[in-house]
């Protein structure tokens, strides 16, 4: 599936994060766990393993003309109660 985001704040996670949102596309191919975040808008949270660190996405799933693609939100890296969450639901 596509992934899409806003060109600025993905600058802006880079810069204060160290987080590139091009690393959700090679996440995407590794376990992950994915839950529902918010349902206004609808988005959910994905946790996985993004340039050997933990990282969560907040994302939503969106549809254009193309087809379906991901827009990604934001991301972070993984607090420890997400660390749990990952580590209790893949291993």
């Amino acid at each position: 599936m596509r992934v899409r985001w806003d060109e600025t704040k993905r600058q802006q996670v880079l810069a204060e994060c160290a987080i590139d949102f091009e690393q959700l596309d090679n996440l995407l191919y590794t376990p992950y766990l994915e839950d529902q975040r918010s349902e206004l808008p609808e988005q959910s949270r994905i946790i996985g393993f993004a340039d050997g660190q933990l990282t969560t996405f907040i994302v939503e799933y969106r549809a254009d003309k193309v087809g379906d693609y991901i827009w990604v939100v934001t991301a972070w890296k993984s607090t420890k109660q997400e660390r749990r969450s990952y580590e209790q639901r893949i291993y």
